[in-house]
């Protein structure tokens, strides 16, 4: 059995590895406000397009921030001491699939986090997946003959056409393999976006224009004004999935730091330690049936008891003779201990407890 002491910004917890520290501080966050004003456009462009000018002077003339893969690059250097990049060289970027999902999920979080804080233009980032169902963002594409691209390339960083078109192509490559390594989708798919901008026939202030007039149809505003309750839902939903999978990914590279007997213990506890919610594992075995001599046949040790809730909570997955075999016992011990209250739990509830005893725990 073991336990950590309520700590919500987890200064009076140890921890054994620094794995633990990077982990825990997905889960750092910032002021809470009432209500966020979300507005969010997203650019994603074709190597020499010029795409770059284009989002920041959008950003410039409307007063969002600018969210470049280079400041991701940096969040994911300085706070989860991760050495991947967006911004990289091709073999910097991660295509492992389990290594992969916790970038797009790292990314994921990072940009939702500032969403809900500040306006913002994200060029690149693969921003059009992230807030793809997002009804206050805008997608835009911009586009522009091969040429075209290349003279612009020529004109802007004084290169040979030759040049031009070789770090086209590899610009490319390395944008099309980010794109599938990370959230297994190509950026070509015209549908995806809202606006496609081919600037052969438009200098980058008239594209500017273009996409200001697109976000003012598509009335972004309207959209941007959610509750504190639909924020801090969706950032916890991030941080649940992000933790998920950093906790995982360290257990595979140091198996000593698994001591519970499932990887989504491991997930759930640190969470609890997060929210600021005392947990016991494990704390009691509860027999269920004996033989003809009193001897004990089979036994009960829910996961986790939250003693400030007086609550049990047994976590499963979605595999039905799990889920079968352990609602029998959930169902026997209530049985025999009708007092005790206990909860079975996939991890996909996770969420709504948390988001229910914080809430609790913010009223009370």
């Amino acid at each position: 059995m073991s336990s950590c002491p309520v700590s919500p910004f987890f200064d009076d917890c140890r921890y054994d590895t620094p794995n633990d520290s990077v982990i825990i501080s997905v889960l750092k966050t910032g002021s809470v406000r009432t209500a966020y004003q979300l507005a969010i456009i997203t650019i994603s462009h074709q190597y020499g397009t010029r795409g770059e000018a284009l989002a920041s002077t959008l950003a410039q003339q409307l007063g969002f921030s600018l969210v470049t893969p280079a400041k991701v690059d940096e969040i994911i250097r300085d706070r989860y001491q991760l050495e991947y990049s967006l911004s990289g060289e091709i073999g910097q970027i991660p295509s492992e699939h389990r290594t992969s999902k916790v970038f797009a999920n790292l990314i994921s979080a990072i940009l939702t986090d500032m969403a809900v804080l500040q306006d913002l233009v994200v060029l690149e980032c693969g921003g059009q997946f992230i807030f793809r169902a997002f009804p206050n963002a805008l997608h835009v594409r911009v586009v522009a003959a091969r040429d075209i691209r290349a003279h612009n390339l020529m004109q802007d960083l004084g290169i040979s056409f030759e040049q031009a078109l070789k770090d086209m192509e590899e610009h490319s490559r390395r944008t099309e393999r980010f794109l599938h390594s990370t959230f297994r989708r190509p950026s070509e798919t015209p549908e995806r976006y809202d606006l496609v901008i081919n600037t052969g026939g438009f200098e980058v202030s008239q594209a500017v224009e273009l996409a200001m007039f697109a976000a003012k149809e598509k009335k972004l505003a309207d959209f941007g004004m959610v509750s504190n309750e639909t924020t801090e839902r969706v950032r916890m939903r991030n941080q649940i999935r992000l933790v998920r999978s950093l906790t995982k990914l360290a257990i595979e590279r140091n198996q000593s730091l698994m001591q519970f007997a499932h990887p989504s213990e491991m997930v759930f506890a640190r969470l609890l330690d997060f929210y600021g919610i005392r947990w016991q594992y494990e704390p009691r075995t509860f027999p269920l049936s004996y033989d003809e001599n009193g001897n004990i046949t089979e036994a009960f040790s829910p996961d986790f008891y939250l003693p400030d809730s007086d609550l049990y909570v047994e976590l499963t997955t979605m595999k039905q003779s799990l889920v079968t075999k352990k609602n029998r016992k959930v169902r026997r011990l209530l049985e025999l201990h009708p007092e005790i209250k206990i909860r079975l739990l996939y991890q996909k509830d996770f969420e709504d407890l948390l988001f229910k005893y914080t809430t609790k725990s913010t009223r009370g």
